[in-house]
């Protein structure tokens, strides 16, 4: 194993997640032994996939989601990867629907990437959200087979543009999408890929089911975990069937220049929320990925 390697720690945090899970762990524990991957679960009572033996499991009871739930949620997720800089250079912390990979064309050398933390202190991927383009890819997902073989058209949201790799104390807004980190360091060659829109049956059935977490006569799902638990099963389809009306997919040679120079441009202090933010981008349009990042997960 890269002597660097062993410096980095990938960690996540699941409930009941028999899809993504085995994704994230099979894809990270190419690049660091099973013992440097940390998942925390959300419950006593969960399943865990068997592929996580080995892996670092935390087992946490399970908390009824009511207002400030998610915000106390992320304070602990911030805590604890403090806590892992006491033993490791890098932690890097995402959801267990997002992969990071670096781009072919600039020697995809993950390690030696995120590796760069040390040096510039927190790190944030060009993020890449990958569709379900109902209209050009009919089959369900198959989990057991490469994501990237199955799903080929994504578009950007820069909300997650992460500072998700860090070798510094960090205190994350919710979701991660934003820290009290005040330098915004957008690696030139890392991609995150948020994997929730790969497959239209599994999006209805997750929505369906954090719907269903919440607890009767609770207050509305914004004040829980975020705008996104209003929305219902219907919502999602309606969501990939807009990028089909929007139009074919485009190409790109993925550099997205002038979207980069946008979220570099827009960054600033949230003095009232105690973080730095970049401003939001995203659209409807589709874009075809690349033939040089394929297979990779």
């Amino acid at each position: 194993m890269d002597p660097a390697a062993s410096d980095i720690a990938f960690a996540t945090m699941v409930g009941d997640e028999p899809v993504f899970l085995p994704i994230w762990i099979n894809y990270y524990a190419q690049f660091v032994p099973k013992a440097q991957l940390f998942i925390l679960v959300d419950g006593l009572h969960r399943g865990i996939s068997p592929e996580a033996e080995g892996c670092q499991i935390i087992r946490l009871p399970s908390v009824t989601p009511g207002p400030g739930w998610d915000v106390a949620r992320w304070r602990m997720i911030s805590l604890f990867t403090n806590a892992l800089l006491q033993r490791f250079g890098i932690v890097v912390f995402n959801d267990v629907d997002e992969i990071l990979l670096a781009d072919p064309a600039q020697g995809g050398d993950l390690l030696e990437h995120i590796g760069r933390a040390r040096e510039v202190g927190v790190i944030s991927p060009f993020a890449v959200e990958l569709l379900h383009r109902i209209d050009l890819e009919p089959d369900a997902l198959d989990p057991t087979r490469p994501v990237l073989a199955q799903r080929r058209f994504g578009r950007i949201n820069a909300s997650y543009c992460k500072p998700c790799i860090t070798a510094r104390p960090i205190n994350w807004s919710i979701g991660g999408h934003y820290s009290d980190y005040p330098t915004l360091n957008l690696d030139a060659a890392l991609f995150l890929f948020h994997l929730r829109f790969v497959d239209h049956a599994m999006l209805r059935d997750r929505q369906t089911s954090r719907q269903a977490m919440m607890q009767p006569g609770a207050a509305k799902g914004a004040e829980v975990a975020g705008a996104g638990w209003l929305k219902g099963a219907q919502d999602m389809t309606d969501f990939l069937q807009s990028f089909v009306d929007a139009g074919p997919p485009l190409d790109s040679d993925f550099s997205f220049g002038w979207q980069r120079k946008r979220i570099i441009d827009s960054w600033e202090q949230d003095t009232e929320a105690g973080i730095w933010r970049h401003a939001r981008l995203h659209n409807r349009k589709t874009y075809r990925l690349p033939d040089r990042i394929q297979d990779q997960f």
